[in-house]
Parts: C-alpha cells; sequence; structure tokens
C-alpha cells in the first residue's frame, strides 16, 4: 500500500544526540553513588526522563527517595545542556526535504523535553523544515513504549494509524509506534539489528533514506531529484 504520512523520532533519527544522553545519565546517577554503564541507557531512548529514573529505580533495587530522583533528574539536564554538541544525521534532513517537497505530511514524536525540541525546532527552521505535527515528551502522560505519543501527532489528521510510516531507531520507539498501529521503519544509528526485530523495516543504508520513503509513500525514484 502507499503510506500518506511519515513520523519522526527525534533522538538518534533526527539528531546525533544518544552518546550525550547516555554519558549525561551515568554522570547523574554516579554523583548519587550509582553505577550505572553508559551503554544501559540506549535501549531506554524515547523513555521521558523521570519515567526513566523511577524504571532503573525499580529494576536496579536502587530505592531511590524522591529528592534523589529529583536531583539526578536536574543533574541529568545539566550535563546535557553543558556538554552537548548535538548534529543532524545528513540523511534525515534530505528524506525531510523531499517528503516536504511532494507536499507529504511530516510529524515528530519524541520523548525529550519541550525546551530541547523547539530549540532544535529553530535550528530546523533555518534550514526550511517544519513539522506538521510536534508532540514532545511534555505533551504525553506516557511516554514510550506507550502508544501515546504517535497516538497523538495521529490524531490531528483523518489518515488512520496504518497509513503512517514511522522511523524510530530504538527498542522503545518501535514498541510504541507499533502498538500505535503504524508502519514502523527502523534505522542502525545507535543499536544493533538484533535489538531492532519488532520493526516491520530496517534500513541498513541510511544513504537510501531519502529513496526508501519516497517510494513508500507513492513518489518514484524519476519523480525527484537525489
Amino acid at each position: 500500500m502507499n503510506y500518506k504520512a511519515v513520523c519522526f523520532d527525534m533522538d538518534g533519527v533526527l539528531v546525533n544526540t544518544m552518546d550525550d544522553h547516555a554519558l549525561a545519565w551515568h554522570h547523574a546517577f554516579r554523583e548519587q553513588g550509582h553505577w550505572i554503564a553508559a551503554d544501559d541507557f540506549y535501549e531506554l531512548e524515547g523513555m521521558p526522563g523521570m519515567q526513566t529514573i523511577l524504571h532503573l529505580n525499580r529494576i536496579h533495587g536502587l530505592q531511590l527517595p524522591f529528592e534523589q530522583q529529583k536531583a539526578i533528574y536536574r543533574n541529568k539536564r545539566a550535563h546535557f545542556v553543558k556538554h552537548s554538541k548535538y548534529g543532524f544525521y545528513q540523511q534525515t534532513i534530505e528524506a525531510l526535504k523531499g517528503l516536504s517537497q511532494f507536499g507529504i505530511p511530516i510529524g515528530l514524536a519524541t520523548g525529550s523535553r519541550k525546551e530541547f525540541v523547539n530549540e532544535v525546532l529553530e535550528r530546523l527552521e533555518e534550514m526550511g523544515i517544519t513539522f506538521d505535527a510536534v508532540i514532545t515528551g511534555d505533551d504525553v502522560e506516557k511516554g514510550k513504549p506507550s502508544p501515546e505519543p504517535y497516538e497523538k501527532v495521529f490524531a490531528q489528521f483523518s489518515y488512520r494509524p496504518n497509513e503512517w510510516i514511522v522511523v524510530e531507531n530504538a527498542p522503545l520507539g518501535i514498541q510504541s509506534a507499533a502498538a500505535s498501529g503504524a508502519f514502523v521503519m527502523a534505522l542502525l544509528t545507535t543499536l544493533t539489528e538484533e535489538k531492532l526485530i519488532l520493526a516491520n523495516d530496517i534500513l541498513k543504508n541510511h544513504q537510501e533514506l531519502k529513496e526508501y520513503l519516497l517510494s513508500k509513500v507513492g513518489v518514484q525514484a524519476r519523480d525527484f531529484t537525489k
């Protein structure tokens, strides 16, 4: 079938931030006396900040009091703001431009806080890219892996969930998108293919992202400039 619209995750799909997020989480927990390896945070990508803390509190049996949870959250955010030197994935930028060129609606669903998302959106606007719908971690009660972030994007359009393609790169985001009823395409940016097996398709070569998405929405290769 031809799909009608595309929704993107942000961290690890649009912006290269996951190394910075993982190091910030590692630092914040270590400041409170808890050693959690930076690599452990990659699979939690997409989960809002406080949910991440509660999740780790539970699975590691940390028994963190509320004040310590808040301190971890503050320290994580401060470390990320101070040290993050994120850039954009150029292949995703080209895909966004191609979709916009042909009038395909594009959405953004991310677990990141609104403040940072707005910063990213301002930089994208300077490149001539705007989204038709944006849902941040501050806009939902339940973050990924709940389908709520994607459902809130879809609700702003007349398309059925199965007419959407979602571009993700992490297990929780894939679960969220799949539960929403969308077709899920995963990118190998931060995790191995084995971690992404719940996606409908996995794109190994990011150079093909633009062509892949345009073909899925019914635009033939001869119709656009590479």
